[in-house]
């Protein structure tokens, strides 16, 4: 394998994690998420290490909710999931940022020149 064809497909998985998401970050899905970061960093040797997603990040969630007894003796009671999870908004950002990196190492195109000047 070539070190293009890693590039290559290092790009292809992350363009088709960013075309489709997961529905919900739980912690299986950020360490996928963070595998293809990792193969992104090799294949390009970049240091994308700002777009990972931190682990204060990864919170429970409520899975359920039980309401106080009208006699109010007891409080209500939450569930919290036994996984934790990243909100989507900002794992699609870190997508977004890595994206906007790579367009921010393109060269820039040219801009025409008009007039008597070469």
């Amino acid at each position: 394998m070539t070190d293009s064809h890693d590039a290559n497909v290092a790009w292809a998985r992350f363009l088709a994690l960013r075309n489709d998401p997961p529905r919900s970050w739980n912690e299986r899905e950020v360490s996928r998420f963070h595998e293809i970061v990792t193969t992104l960093e090799k294949a390009f040797a970049v240091d994308l290490s700002a777009f990972r997603i931190p682990d204060s990040e990864l919170k429970q969630i409520i899975v359920a909710v039980q309401r106080a007894p009208r006699s109010g003796r007891f409080p209500g009671q939450k569930q919290m999931s036994d996984q934790r999870y990243c909100d989507d908004g900002f794992a699609r950002r870190q997508i977004e940022g890595i994206m906007l990196y790579f367009q921010s190492l393109q060269p820039r195109p040219e801009r025409p020149q008009f007039g008597f000047g070469n």
